[in-house]
């Protein structure tokens, strides 16, 4: 199985973020699981979780990892392709930067809970433009550990997610444009 798994088709990041293909996914990061297995800790029916498991099959982030025979019945194991997935929700599709943008506006709510006063407007511009410059570092580093897959195996996921985060930071803090955002963040939430 790999590492990291960089999706860059907006109808498989579609797929993803779907609520119960999101769980589905959830679910098989720790193990392989049958579908009536996943079908009695979702709560929906085993047809229900067939029809999500082809769709993420179809999409190549899920596959059958082993069978068993259980009388003369084959159970299927699924497990993913990957141990993390990387999506960038700034590709240029108008529903998934409708989806990213939506999610900022619970940061706002957030940042009022805490006393920040701001300009909504300016500061979502800011924090989207700051997200879709970062997304498209994270993508970048993304496809690179893809690329060194093998040099890469002894090292755990969270690390691995780790580094991510860290040479995206450094890649913002080289670049002029990604700084001058976050004097602008800084600027904005003041109290």
């Amino acid at each position: 199985m790999a590492k990291v798994k960089v999706i860059t088709d907006p109808e498989v990041i579609k797929l993803m973020l779907e609520d119960t293909r999101r769980k589905i996914l959830s679910l098989l990061r720790n193990r392989e699981m049958t579908i009536s297995q996943l079908s009695e800790i979702l709560g929906k029916t085993p047809q229900t979780i067939y029809h999500h498991i082809e769709k993420l099959k179809e999409a190549g982030l899920v596959e059958v990892k082993r069978t068993e025979m259980k009388g003369n019945l084959v159970e299927k194991y699924y497990g993913r392709t990957a141990d993390a997935f990387y999506i960038n929700l700034y590709l240029g599709d108008e529903e998934l930067r409708y989806f990213a943008r939506s999610k900022l506006k619970t940061k706002l709510d957030i940042f009022r809970a805490l006393g920040y006063e701001f300009d909504e407007g300016e500061l979502l511009n800011v924090m989207d433009k700051l997200l879709k410059k970062e997304h498209e570092y994270k993508t970048d580093i993304s496809r690179e550990i893809e690329a060194k897959e093998d040099e890469l195996r002894d090292f755990s996921n969270e690390d691995i997610i780790h580094a991510i985060e860290w040479l995206a930071m450094a890649r913002m803090g080289r670049d002029g444009e990604s700084i001058e955002l976050i004097k602008k963040l800084g600027e904005l939430l003041k109290k």
